[in-house]
C-alpha cells in the first residue's frame, strides 16, 4: 500500500517538510520518515523604564516601572479594544507579549495620567518563531512636589538659622482659588514633629502654600509662590513663624 502521512500541526507551529508519501511492502520495516516543524509565533519583550533625563534612553540608574498597562494596537486606532493584547508591567517594570502570529505590532501604553512617554510607540516586525527583546519604553513623571520646614523663627528675620528648631502640628495647605481659606477639595498637610511638611503628586501649576493660623504665631515668611513643573521635586521651601511662647 501507499500511504501519506500528514500531521494535525498545534497551534503555534507549521510544517517545514512535505507530507511523506510511503510505498510499505510486505514485511517493510520503514524508519527515519522525519518531519520537520518551526515555530511559527514570535515574542516581544522589554522594560518600561523612568526616564530621569527624559533623553530617551535606558540609563543605568534608572529604574523599571510597576504596573504599567502596555497594550498591542492592532487596528492603530490609539485605544485599548476588545481582543487586543494587554499586559502589565511587573516589580522591575519588564513585561512581554508571546505567542504572536507573524506582524506588524504597535505597543502602546494605556493613558496614564501621571506619566508623559519619552520614546515613540514601537513598532514591531514579529516573523516566525522570532523573540525580540530590549524593546525598552520611557515614562516621565508629569507630576512634581514640594517640601520644606515650618520653623520657629526666633529673631523674626524670615530666614530659617541654626538652633531654630521645627514647629509640628500646623496645618498648611495650597489655596487653589487664592481666597486665603482652606476649603474642600483643596489639598492639606500637617507639619510632623520636626515641622517637615510636603505636597506630592501635584500637577504642573502654581501654587500659593498658606497656613491655618494658630493663635499666639505670627507668620515671618511671605505665603510661598512655587512653580511645579513636570517632575520637579521642589525642597526647602522653608516658612518662619514667630512665637510669643519663650519656651519653643
Amino acid at each position: 500500500y501507499i500511504y501519506i502521512l500528514r500531521e494535525v500541526s498545534p497551534p503555534g507551529f507549521a510544517s517545514t517538510t512535505p507530507d511523506p508519501i510511503i510505498n510499505v511492502t510486505s514485511g517493510s520495516n520503514i524508519t527515519n520518515v522525519n518531519i520537520g516543524n518551526v515555530n511559527n509565533r514570535g515574542e516581544i519583550s522589554g522594560t518600561k523604564f523612568n526616564d530621569t533625563n527624559t533623553n530617551g534612553i535606558f540609563d543605568p540608574g534608572e529604574n523599571g516601572l510597576a504596573n504599567i498597562n502596555l497594550y498591542l494596537d492592532l487596528n492603530q486606532n490609539g485605544f485599548l479594544d476588545d481582543g487586543e493584547p494587554p499586559t502589565i508591567t511587573d516589580i522591575n517594570g519588564e513585561y512581554s507579549f508571546q505567542d504572536l502570529p507573524p506582524d506588524t505590532y504597535i505597543i502602546r501604553e494605556a493613558q496614564n495620567p501621571e506619566f508623559d512617554q519619552t520614546t515613540p510607540d514601537p513598532i514591531i516586525n514579529v516573523t516566525p518563531g522570532s523573540n525580540i527583546t530590549n524593546i525598552n519604553i520611557g515614562n516621565v513623571s508629569n507630576r512634581g512636589e514640594i517640601n520644606g520646614i515650618k520653623f520657629n523663627d526666633r529673631n523674626a528675620n524670615g530666614i530659617f538659622e541654626p538652633g531654630e528648631n521645627g514647629l509640628d502640628n500646623f496645618t498648611l495647605y495650597l489655596d487653589l482659588n487664592d481666597n486665603s481659606l482652606l476649603d474642600i477639595g483643596e489639598p492639606a498637610t500637617i507639619t510632623d514633629e520636626f515641622g517637615f511638611y510636603s505636597f506630592e503628586d501635584l500637577p504642573p501649576n502654581t501654587y500659593t502654600i498658606r497656613e491655618v493660623q494658630k493663635l499666639g504665631f505670627s507668620q515671618t515668611t511671605p505665603d510661598p509662590i512655587v512653580d511645579v513643573t513636570p517632575g520637579s521635586d521642589i525642597n526647602d521651601v522653608n516658612i518662619g513663624n514667630f512665637s510669643e511662647f519663650s519656651f519653643l
